[in-house]
């Protein structure tokens, strides 16, 4: 995505892969102009173990297991108590047709357990001061444990609101900084559409129409300047609300007040919003409060109305996509695309990736031999490949989704080379994939989004997404019946029903109806999509 959108995705540290970026990154090491820290990851690693600093490539332990190294963000913003934090802010993929995203209110702040100071050659192997992993830090005796909310003031773990009035008291705008985390979420998520639907389709291929949910926890930390940065993203967080106090080794694991307060509400309003019952569910709630407070108030009625509204219940979710930032951020879902390219040429069913074989098939039906022959296709197969897993000149494996990406890039920029940028040479590219496949049969449905026509009342943030392709029939057939059942009811609902008789068809006739109709050879340029659904 940024190699698509430079200017929207500047919100993460610069990172390399390795093995297969070593070289890229000793290259970035020579050519810089001042210390540089590094933070290493391991690829299997969790709740911070094998994370180790670093200046220079020398440093690496090994470079033969694939590692993630990022760019140390080393100068954080600190409060008085000069403790390094961040945030663990909470999010849920309601479902992806149509997309919606909501993000908590309330998020979590974890602080490292010792005084930070920049890494020198003296202290970057003192983790308690640079990594702010719960697991890490609550090995250390300086961990503060919250028994209630007042010691969450000072602890180790804080509410996510705790702390924004803290870094108020500092000169921070929290307002802004909150904002900047939301626009975060919402584009890593839009960014990581593309894999979802893939796995949509691997895993529910034969299932119609079924509707996932998803809770993530991304882990931000707050530059000096106040400006937000994400770290990774959690596609499993933990939730459980209890810890455990190691000054006694056999004790039970207690009540830990700051998770509960996370993530009950967290959890409750996931289940009610999946159920389509969070707003009703506050309604109620609200109603009867303020029945209860209205009636056993006889002296100060306006007063406690007032108060009622200012004190009103809010869901602990608040949508972000589309309903506050759709406008504003769906010309980032341009890769949906791409991956109904991937799915015509690769049997999505049984495989998540696509392999040598499939992708000659594409350069030869999209008209692309030209462009990239066999031979060259091969080479960079190989290429590509070594990123993902390591191994020199292999062709057996097969490319993943983001894989398949870069080819396109790749190809993208030798056949329209031409276009200012790597967007617009994309957009050209699968146009140009588009006008192809129609000539073996492929509805241009199957790769391109339908566009939609708002009318001068319409919701300004109104914005359809392309349904799967296997999917699509059972929404229609979903649609008809809708229909079907509310022509039943209002039949049932006039005084004297007409008595018309429907014309009885033949087998052939209902199978020639149900299917649909091909447009006259005149016509081929025009494309008429079907309703799909959409997003408000």
């Amino acid at each position: 995505m940024h190699e698509l959108f430079p200017d929207e995705y500047t919100f993460y540290p610069k990172s390399w892969v390795i093995p297969a970026q070593l070289a890229e990154f000793k290259s970035y090491c020579a050519h810089r102009d001042k210390l540089t820290w590094f933070i290493v990851k391991p690829d299997d690693g969790a709740q911070g173990a094998g994370i180790y600093l670093i200046t220079s490539p020398e440093g690496l332990t090994d470079t033969s297991e694939r590692q993630l190294i990022q760019e140390y963000i080393d100068e954080p913003f600190l409060m008085s108590d000069r403790l390094k934090f961040d945030f663990r802010v909470y999010a849920v993929i309601k479902s992806i047709n149509p997309l919606q995203i909501y993000i908590a209110r309330e998020g979590m702040a974890r602080f490292c357990t010792e005084k930070y100071e920049k890494p020198t050659s003296q202290n970057f192997e003192n983790l308690y001061a640079h990594l702010t992993n719960y697991s890490l830090n609550k090995e250390n005796s300086a961990y503060v444990h919250s028994n209630n909310l007042k010691d969450q003031l000072r602890g180790s773990k804080r509410l996510l609101s705790t702390v924004f009035h803290q870094m108020e008291a500092h000169g921070v705008r929290t307002r802004r900084l909150w904002h900047g985390i939301k626009m975060i979420v919402v584009k890593t998520v839009l960014a990581m559409v593309p894999e979802i639907m893939l796995n949509y389709e691997h895993y529910f291929s034969d299932v119609p129409g079924p509707q996932c949910f998803q809770i993530m926890g991304f882990d931000v930390i707050v530059k000096a300047d106040g400006s937000p940065m994400l770290l990774e993203v959690n596609s499993a967080p933990s939730l459980s609300i209890d810890h455990n106090v190691f000054t006694d080794a056999d004790a039970l694991p207690v009540r830990s007040i700051v998770d509960e307060m996370i993530k009950v509400p967290l959890v409750r309003d996931t289940i009610l919003l999946v159920l389509n019952q969070l707003d009703r569910q506050y309604q109620v709630t609200n109603s009867l409060e303020w029945e209860t407070k209205s009636v056993t108030s006889a002296v100060s009625g306006v007063e406690d109305d007032l108060a009622l509204m200012k004190h009103r219940k809010r869901p602990h979710l608040s949508e972000i996509f589309p309903a506050r930032y759709g406008s504003t951020s769906k010309h980032l879902l341009f890769l949906d695309k791409a991956v109904y390219l991937f799915m015509q040429f690769a049997t999505v069913r049984l495989s998540m990736t696509i392999n040598l074989i499939a992708l000659r098939a594409m350069l030869k039906k999209c008209s692309l031999i030209r462009t990239l022959s066999n031979e060259e296709l091969e080479q960079k197969y190989a290429e590509i490949n070594y990123y993902f897993t390591g191994k020199e000149h292999n062709t057996i494996t097969g490319l993943p989704f983001h894989g398949f990406l870069q080819l396109l890039f790749h190809i993208a920029r030798l056949k329209f080379g031409y276009c200012d940028d790597l967007l617009s040479a994309m957009q050209r590219l699968l146009a140009y994939c588009d006008t192809a496949l129609r000539h073996y049969g492929v509805r241009s449905t199957r790769l391109r989004r339908a566009e939609v026509e708002l009318d001068e009342n319409a919701n300004a943030n109104h914005v359809e997404i392309y349904l799967l392709p296997s999917r699509m029939r059972a929404q229609k057939q979903q649609n008809s019946q809708s229909q079907r059942n509310n022509q039943k009811s209002a039949r049932f609902l006039e005084p004297n029903p007409p008595n018309i008789r429907k014309p009885i068809l033949s087998a052939a006739q209902a199978r020639a109806q149900s299917l649909p109709r091909r447009s006259p050879p005149q016509n081929a340029g025009t494309t008429h999509l079907p309703y799909i659904g959409t997003v408000h």
